[in-house]
This record gives structure tokens, C-alpha cells and sequence, in this order.
């Protein structure tokens, strides 16, 4: 039986930030192809090309995170599910190996902190929960770990 434990889909509103920005973009670059061109005024291609090389950036940094999902198949099997919109990587682990996991605080580019609680498996980090407040973010941590050991005591010993 297949058991949820985190599903961190903070990427996710990235990505439809993404999709959106290209869709107002096209729109509104369309309406100014119709209403005479582009080429005719150089200001409005300026603005118009930063506007759609502003939206690549956000792109690729977007894009690039992954939509992570752990889930627990059984007493001594996790799931780490990563998704893409191109792709996805499962990866089996063994919570009796896993250290516990950390928080990581960055900058969350408004000038706050973005904290990160990450979980060290042996393929890397991923980022199983994100939060603006250490106290959220600490809880998730605590779950985490929680699960840990709780996994780690209803696995069968060896004799």
C-alpha cells in the first residue's frame, strides 16, 4: 500500500507563472504584429524582445526545479518521485540510511528568507518541502525525521 509522505509542489507555481507570462506574452505580442508591426517602431521591439528574453530566464530557472513527491511503499521502501514537465526520476530508498534531514535558508530573491528542508539520499539532496517561515519549515523537518525513525523501528532486524 502506497502511503504519501511529502509532496513539496512549490515548483509547480513556478511553472503556471511560466506558462501564463508566455500566454499574456504571445497575446500581446500578436496585437502589436496586427496593429502596424513590429519593425515599424524600434522602441516597441525593444520592449517588446525584453519582455520575451525575461520570460526565458524565468523559464529555465523554473523549469529546472522539479516537483518532488516521497512516497512510502512499505516498511523498508521510499519512493522519491521528481518530476519535470519533460520527464521524471523515481528512486527507490531505504529509510534506515538516511541521515536525518536539514533545513536550508536562501534568499528567496525579494530580499527574505526561503527555507529548504532537504533530504540527503544517495543520488543527492531534494527538496522535500518549502516554506517562508523557519517555524513551518522546522515542523516539516520534524515530520520528516519523525518518520524516520519510525520507519527504521518497524523494519524487520535481522536475527
Amino acid at each position: 500500500m502506497e502511503r504519501l509522505l511529502f509532496r513539496n509542489l512549490r515548483p509547480l507555481y513556478g511553472w503556471l507563472f511560466v506558462i501564463a507570462w508566455f500566454a499574456i506574452l504571445l497575446f500581446v505580442t500578436s496585437v502589436f504584429v496586427r496593429d502596424g508591426g513590429i519593425a515599424a517602431d524600434p522602441f516597441r521591439m525593444i520592449v517588446i524582445l525584453f519582455f520575451w528574453g525575461t520570460g526565458c530566464w524565468f523559464a529555465i530557472r523554473a523549469f529546472a526545479r522539479p516537483v518532488v513527491s516521497v512516497w512510502q511503499n512499505g516498511a523498508g521502501d521510499w519512493l522519491v518521485t521528481r518530476r519535470w514537465l519533460w520527464t521524471h526520476d523515481e528512486q527507490h530508498i531505504d529509510p534506515d540510511r538516511l541521515p536525518s534531514p536539514v533545513i536550508e535558508e536562501e534568499d528567496d530573491g525579494e530580499g527574505g528568507p526561503q527555507y529548504r528542508c532537504l533530504l540527503s539520499t544517495p543520488a543527492g539532496s531534494i527538496a522535500f518541502s518549502e516554506h517562508a517561515k523557519r517555524e513551518k519549515a522546522a515542523l516539516s523537518r520534524d515530520r520528516m525525521t519523525f518518520l524516520i525513525r519510525s520507519a527504521r523501528s518497524k523494519m524487520p532486524r535481522p536475527s
